[in-house]
């Protein structure tokens, strides 16, 4: 963002102490008619119309610097075939090194950008407040619409901001790859950092924030919230925090991977989720909640397996008791075996004993 900030001014400041002094309108091509507000070279070309206008195409190659409008100024410097158009009273657009570059700006703000492949469009629609959008890096997209801030670093980013008025204080940002940020309104701050992540204010002054990498944070309709979709930066990944409806919340979704954090009609909640899992309105589910019932579950299942563990050796006991009453029987059905034995044994005896003595 400070880079951003940086090029915007730079360019602003270019776009005005680089052109000679301006007259009312003027013309300058290739080389040719270069004076009165108007500079380029050999392969630019450079348009001014209106009192105090300015145009400088003078340091671009196959380039072209347009102003149009009281005091209006335009600047390509060190731009390859890139374009910078003004449109309006104190209006400003500026292209830095870069390849392929196209800015406007439409009304009383400043539009600027650096690298290749940016678009950059401004539109003021209001009287009161400021405006400025900054652009640095490759394939970006940024477009203001009313008073307020952007900038857009990186690659790949889209930064759409509208609103119909304001005093310029709403700011809109994205820092990365592939980031999207969208601010509808007059008001609020949307900021996206890491890669592939998005923030989205509608109709709200609210902070919603998303960094990491595949996090969204949004707000509808809420004012003083602060909606949040980050934890330890970059590692955050997959997390989602929103509000809707509701004012002065503190959602935030935290580390991940999908965390989310929600608050629908709430206002002066806090609503928190770091680990996996659900929270919307306090209500919890999934991730520490579902271990903690599972842990639940398990102390039930144990608490019965003790129980059938305990009730089991009784049985075994009772077994046990009828095995040694059946063993018992067994034994005494036995004994009777071993006195018949005997006794036949004895009768026996006796029956030989008999015999023997007569011999």
């Amino acid at each position: 963002m400070v880079v951003a900030a940086l090029v915007s001014g730079a360019l602003a400041a270019s776009a005005l102490g680089d052109a000679p002094a301006a007259n009312a309108t003027c013309i300058s091509a290739f080389g040719i008619g270069n004076g009165g507000g108007c500079t380029s070279n050999l392969t630019s070309v450079a348009i001014a119309i209106g009192t105090g206008a300015v145009a400088n195409a003078g340091n671009g190659f196959l380039s072209t610097a347009m102003s149009f409008g009281t005091n209006a100024a335009s600047v390509t410097t060190f731009g390859i075939m890139s374009f910078a158009v003004a449109v309006g009273d104190d209006a400003r657009a500026s292209v830095l090194p870069g390849v392929l570059n196209v800015v406007l700006q439409q009304g009383a703000g400043s539009s600027a950008a650096m690298g290749a492949l940016n678009l950059v469009i401004g539109i003021m629609n209001s009287a009161n407040g400021t405006q400025s959008a900054g652009v640095a890096g490759v394939g970006n997209i940024a477009f203001q619409l009313g008073p307020g801030t952007m900038t857009n670093i990186g690659s790949l980013n889209l930064t759409i901001a509208s609103g119909v008025g304001g005093d310029g204080s709403k700011a809109t940002s994205s820092g990365g790859f592939g980031n999207l940020s969208l601010n509808i309104g007059d008001a609020g701050t949307v900021l996206t950092q890491g890669f592939f992540n998005s923030a989205t204010n509608m109709l709200g002054d609210s902070i919603v924030k998303a960094q990491g990498i595949l996090t969204a944070a949004g707000n509808l309709l809420g004012n003083g919230n602060i909606i949040t979709s980050q934890g330890p930066y970059p590692n955050t990944t997959l997390s989602l925090a929103f509000n809707l409806f509701g004012d002065n919340n503190t959602v935030t979704a935290g580390l991940g991977p999908f965390a989310i954090a929600g608050a629908i009609a709430q206002n002066l909640r806090t609503i928190t989720r770091s680990l996996p899992g659900i929270n919307i309105n306090g209500s919890t589910a999934g991730g520490a909640a579902a271990v903690a019932s599972s842990k639940k579950v398990s102390s039930a299942a144990a608490l019965r397996t003790n129980s059938t563990e305990t009730t089991a050796p009784t049985a075994s006991s009772g077994s046990g008791t009828t095995s040694t009453a059946s063993a018992a029987r067994g034994v005494g059905h036995k004994k009777p075996a071993a006195s018949s034995k005997s006794a036949g044994s004895g009768s026996k005896s006796g029956s030989g004993t008999g015999g023997k003595k007569p011999r």
